[in-house]
């Protein structure tokens, strides 16, 4: 039976992939049931939170939170905490759609808990930035934290980048951060891009937040720009990056969300 549950599953699976939305659900239904009479809660979650999943695409937002909601009482009840995050992750997002920042804000922060715990730092480098977007107020924190696990972590590139570019565009003009944020993700691009299709763009964009961070300085001509990018050091990373740690630090004070490694 938990074959057939499972084959299901999958059928529904595929027929969500080629939008065939009703078929799906239906067949995740007779999935639903099957899971529930073998008492495979585990099947039984995951079919639930792939349930609500369209109907959070066809925007029944009442019914996909409410399936969430049971999905995520099953995976509370088994502690499966990767399983809760999602779905946890999933609702914010959900309670975003409809205005409700106040939750989606304590939500997010659950899954920043649980991801930090288990020391998921890709993912909760996602979360982190999704925290900064909502919360203007905390913005510039949550996001010295997303650039702080970028610099520790093989995060893809792309969301390197552009975790580091929210991070520019929220720090003061002319702060010194600008410029080390500049350096450190031109490094990354370097040390890290290999044969990265997009390298060449990623480079670009690494380049014009070090353009940018002269410019709020004044400096406009190309001699101006390899005085001042010598003189603070932008050509040492022995210097720039134990800075931009030191900096990220500063910002963040006693308020990260993860333990430090």
């Amino acid at each position: 039976m938990r074959g057939k549950a499972a084959t299901l599953h999958n059928m529904a699976d595929l027929k969500a992939q080629q939008g065939e939305i009703e078929d799906a659900i239906a067949l995740y239904n007779q999935s639903l049931q099957i899971y529930e009479s073998i008492n495979d809660v585990r099947g039984k979650a995951a079919t639930l939170h792939n349930m609500a999943d369209l109907k959070a695409q066809q925007g029944e937002i009442e019914d996909a939170i409410a399936l969430y909601n049971q999905s995520l009482q099953i995976y509370e009840s088994i502690n499966d905490v990767r399983g809760k995050a999602a779905t946890l992750n999933n609702m914010a997002y959900l309670a975003g759609k409809i205005g409700d920042t106040a939750r989606e804000l304590e939500l997010y922060l659950q899954v920043a808990d649980i991801l930090g715990q288990i020391r998921d730092y890709i993912n909760l480098r996602t979360v982190l930035k999704n925290l900064g977007v909502t919360d203007e107020s905390q913005r510039i924190i949550y996001f010295a934290q997303a650039v702080w696990l970028c610099l520790r972590v093989q995060i893809p590139l792309t969301a390197t980048l552009e975790t580091f570019e929210s991070m520019y565009q929220s720090v003061p003009q002319g702060d010194e951060i600008e410029a080390l944020l500049g350096a450190g993700v031109v490094y990354l691009c370097a040390v890290r891009g290999g044969e990265h299709p997009q390298l060449e763009e990623l480079q670009e964009r690494g380049f014009n937040i070090l353009l940018g961070a002269a410019g709020a300085q004044g400096i406009e001509t190309q001699e101006a720009f390899d005085t001042w990018y010598e003189s603070q050091q932008l050509n040492n990373p022995e210097y720039y990056m134990p800075r931009l740690y030191e900096k990220l630090a500063e910002i963040v004070g006693d308020e990260w969300l993860f333990e430090r490694f």
